[in-house]
């Protein structure tokens, strides 16, 4: 419990300022910021509490609480910002009732493997990002895409460990000198192959932009809430772990979930991206690497941030 008080707070806090400038940029009342940060809070709650030892137990009905615990983040938001509509509900419903109906329905009987329940549930939710599920259900006082991409870690945190377990998904926030070690070695590593390669393939070009290290901290902190921790937890918690059950190989498994990550950027600008999907599917390799090395997803996630913060800090092209 003091390791969850001490994370949740912990993030809240240094986040403050964050809020602050969102109120001061689009001049919201203040009743509009504590439904923000009060929905925010809850799905950081949701976030943290399956990653702790001794995690809460949601005892019987796991699909309906979770479902129940999903919808109550949006009620407080539309109740502080004064934005309820039912269609924003209803696309809520919509995106998480796939997941836990076909879940519940039809269990998955080995749970250590890739099941064809996992590949519809995968494809699903990689459908809700791509194709921007969420449009239309934060939008005040702009599109808050980082509210979406914490309600999917809450859904794939909370389903993942109470209603589909998944044995070894290493879904842990409990920091280790080999949990480190392993993100750490896995950057140097990745740097020396991404550095010059980004360069030769004109996707990257040194500039710096360089704002200090209260920047830089805050900039890791938001990479790995809000991008980092979703991914691995999708990439190597999820799909690597179970592929790895299903064929029997590690460096198989490490190779397709990297593949798989690296066309998950094909969209971006310009389109068809294939420098970044080779510099993502290598970068893939070595986040599985660290998630095998550290045994945990906090190894691949934090190697994940310091990858994109130190890009986005010095080698974005102008």
């Amino acid at each position: 419990m003091r390791t969850f008080i001490a994370v949740v707070a912990g993030v809240a806090l240094a986040l403050i300022p964050v809020a602050l400038g969102y109120v001061k940029r689009y001049a919201i009342p203040y009743s509009s910021a504590a439904g923000i940060y009060g929905c925010f809070l809850l799905l950081l709650i949701y976030v943290v509490a399956p990653a702790i030892p001794n995690r809460p137990i949601l005892g019987r009905y796991p699909a309906l609480k979770i479902g129940a615990l999903l919808m109550l983040p949006y009620l407080v938001y539309a109740a502080g910002t004064g934005s309820f509509h039912w269609l924003a509900l209803e696309r809520l419903v919509a995106i998480v009732a796939p997941v836990l109906i076909l879940y519940s329905a039809v269990p998955v009987i080995d749970e250590a493997k890739l099941s064809w329940q996992d590949v519809v549930i995968a494809i699903w939710l990689v459908s809700v990002v791509l194709f921007h599920f969420f449009n239309g259900i934060w939008t005040v006082p702009t599109n808050l895409d980082f509210m979406s991409r914490l309600f999917v870690v809450s859904l794939g945190a909370l389903t993942w460990t109470y209603l589909r377990p998944i044995p070894d998904l290493g879904y842990e926030l409990v920091l280790s000198r080999n949990a480190l070690l392993a993100a750490v070695t896995n950057f140097v590593l990745f740097a020396a192959i991404a550095i010059p390669l980004g360069l030769v393939l004109g996707f990257t070009s040194w500039n710096p932009r360089w704002h200090g290290i209260v920047d830089f901290l805050l900039s890791y902190l938001e990479i790995f809430l809000f991008i980092a921790v979703l991914e691995e937890l999708f990439f190597r918690g999820f799909l690597q772990n179970l592929l790895t059950k299903s064929l029997r190989s590690w460096w198989r498994a490490q190779l397709i979930a990297s593949l798989i990550f690296g066309l998950f950027h094909i969209l971006h600008a310009p389109f068809p991206n294939w420098r970044y999907v080779i510099l993502a599917s290598i970068a893939g390799w070595f986040y599985g690497s660290a998630y095998r090395a550290g045994g945990t997803l906090l190894s691949s996630a934090l190697l994940h941030a310091m990858v994109d913060t130190t890009w986005r800090s010095f080698f974005t092209k102008g």
